[in-house]
């Protein structure tokens, strides 16, 4: 090898050598941030959490659109301890949409149907409303949009289903898209430890 190559191969095996070098460090500073602080929804600052703000026309969707994963890290939670567990789920029905011949609304609110409806105990074919449901979020499914949690608040819902962000899914940046992109500032950085992952029971698939 002659002195030009030599050089040559010095100096990229130097330059690969730092990236990896820099790159491990960048892998450890984001984990150390991430473990630090976390990103979190503020609820009476969010609109589609907020009481007293009704009606599909008023649902905001950043959480769903403006985050850096192909499926946002925020999802819907539903609490079964709050949850009615009513026939006509204005979360799971569109409650504005035509109803159907069993008399229960024609079409699902959710456009990405996650979520779950399952009867409890025997269902009663001749009084359809007269049964009860567990409704659970597929988190396979949800991307965070609240239309179901604009839906499921007073005087329609009892409130019980909310967005949170999952902490064993969001990457922790630290300019985050949807915090730029929140018109209520409801997206805000919480600390120094991240909230633990709620996993209420039945709440999720």
């Amino acid at each position: 090898m002659n002195d030009p190559d030599r050089r040559q191969f010095l100096q990229r095996t130097g330059r690969t050598t730092c990236a990896v070098a820099l790159g491990g460090t960048g892998i450890v500073l984001g984990r150390r941030a991430c473990s630090e602080d976390a990103w979190a929804i503020v609820p009476n600052k969010c609109v589609n959490i907020r009481l007293g703000v009704t009606g599909s026309e008023q649902v905001c969707d950043v959480c769903a659109t403006d985050c850096v994963l192909p499926l946002s890290a925020v999802r819907a939670v539903n609490d079964h301890a709050e949850c009615g567990r009513c026939c006509i789920c204005p979360a799971y029905y569109d409650v504005r949409g035509p109803m159907g011949p069993d008399g229960l609304p024609a079409k699902k609110l959710c456009p990405r149907d996650a979520i779950v409806r399952t009867p409890i105990g025997e269902v009663d074919p001749y009084d359809p409303l007269n049964n009860f449901y567990e409704y659970t979020i597929d988190e396979s499914k949800c991307n965070g949009c609240g239309r179901c949690v604009m839906e499921c608040k007073d005087p329609a819902g009892l409130g019980s289903i909310r967005l949170e962000v999952r902490y064993d899914l969001c990457v922790c940046c630290n300019q985050c898209s949807i915090a730029q992109h929140c018109p209520e500032e409801a997206y805000c950085r919480i600390g120094p430890q991240p909230a633990p992952a709620r996993t209420l029971e039945g709440g999720h698939v």
